[in-house]
């Protein structure tokens, strides 16, 4: 039954995506203008909010400490960061709806952990990812896969990456977890092959 609600949610992000449907305020479902779509704006995923325990499963199976610096990808209300800040992480979101990105720095700063995590209002495909020990990921498979090169090209081997419900094509992750239904994947960045 718990399954149910990671189907159910797929098929919401995959309506929202192939419809060209956007959300106006308090959630009204308007047609969007073609000047005005979720592909124009860049916003390339809807936002549907990982469940807090998803959060802190995915923040457990990265082996978030101090010292890590963790990228989210698509970084929403800010919840994975401000679980990894509380970690003691350096945290950083990624956003480009600019309401996501003001409502998460409030989220961040009534956390109190302003001096660990930040926002930032980028396109999550122009990222420059070698700063980051771990990536927090919870997008659609084919955005998965526009990452994936820059994923292996510029993080650090032994980097962590984990995606909350949807996988990396054929690159098998080291690990597979489930938490209330839904699946969360880890992999491990390989040594570079001379």
């Amino acid at each position: 039954m718990k399954s149910i609600g990671k189907w159910v949610e797929l098929a919401f992000c995959l309506l929202v995506i192939s419809a060209g449907l956007n959300f106006g305020p308090i959630g009204k479902v308007q047609h969007a203008r073609a000047q005005d779509s979720i592909f124009d704006n860049k916003k390339i995923v809807p936002f549907v909010p990982s469940p807090q325990e998803v959060v802190d499963k995915m923040i457990d199976v990265a082996g978030v400490k101090k010292g890590d610096v963790v990228y989210d990808m698509g970084s929403g209300d800010g919840r994975i960061i401000i679980a990894a800040a509380k970690k003691g992480a350096r945290a950083v979101g990624f956003e480009i709806d600019g309401d996501l990105v003001k409502e998460s720095r409030e989220n961040v700063r009534k956390a109190g952990v302003q001096n660990l995590a930040e926002i930032r209002q980028q396109d999550i495909l122009t990222v420059d990812f070698s700063p980051a020990t771990v990536v927090t990921l919870y997008l659609l498979p084919d955005v998965n896969l526009k990452l994936k090169p820059n994923l292996l090209n510029q993080l650090k081997p032994g980097s962590r990456v984990v995606s909350h419900s949807f996988d990396m094509g054929d690159w098998k992750p080291a690990k597979v977890e489930r938490v209330d239904g839904r699946t969360i994947y880890l992999w491990i960045i390989p040594a570079r092959k001379r």
